[in-house]
């Protein structure tokens, strides 16, 4: 239901882009951008504004979930998840743009959906939906990761070149408790 007033996170904003489409889409949701760099949420908040959907969004500066509270029907998030191996392999125009920060996801590109398997369950109101891009080679690492610590209806979705691109998944039947939350 397009109209329906829900309340979505998007860790790692950067930009702004993906919270943003999906405030412009969802006419009656309200969006979180949380990002380390002070720098890209002042950006994505001067986007929001700039795109008329200020009123319904707020950008902070935190480590994803660190300091957050409260529950969101949608969790999203791109998260850095190159493997640092692979940094000589970049393209210059991403390499030399991007902060190291908001592109590598350790030895092997998957820590930060090892965090978010873990930890993001009782962030995610009944029936709330996680929704994370990944890299093309990833889907399966990353669908188990998140069976082994018991989302249910995990899916991957391809991008529109064929090659996976999205994870879905919904939370544990009794999510845990996370920073106070029940």
């Amino acid at each position: 239901d397009r109209h329906k007033p829900l309340r979505l996170l998007d860790l790692g904003t950067g930009s702004g882009c993906l919270l943003i489409a999906l405030l412009t889409e969802l006419p009656a949701a309200w969006g979180l951008g949380l990002d380390r760099a002070p720098d890209a949420a002042a950006m994505a908040q001067r986007n929001a504004e700039t795109l008329g959907v200020g009123g319904r969004s707020a950008f902070a500066v935190g480590d994803w979930t660190e300091a957050l509270a409260g529950r969101f029907d949608v969790i999203l998030s791109n998260p850095p998840y190159i493997p640092l191996a692979d940094s000589d392999r970049l393209a210059p125009e991403v390499r030399c743009f991007d902060p190291a920060l908001a592109l590598f996801g350790g030895a092997d590109g998957l820590d930060p959906y090892r965090r978010f398997a873990a930890g993001l369950a009782g962030f995610l109101a009944p029936g709330g939906l996680l929704a994370l891009e990944i890299g093309w080679d990833q889907g399966a690492a990353v669908t188990a990761l998140l069976q082994q610590q018991g989302w249910r209806d995990v899916a991957c979705l391809p991008d529109l070149a064929g090659r996976d691109r999205v994870i879905v998944a919904y939370p544990p039947q009794t999510p845990r408790a996370v920073n106070g939350n029940p």
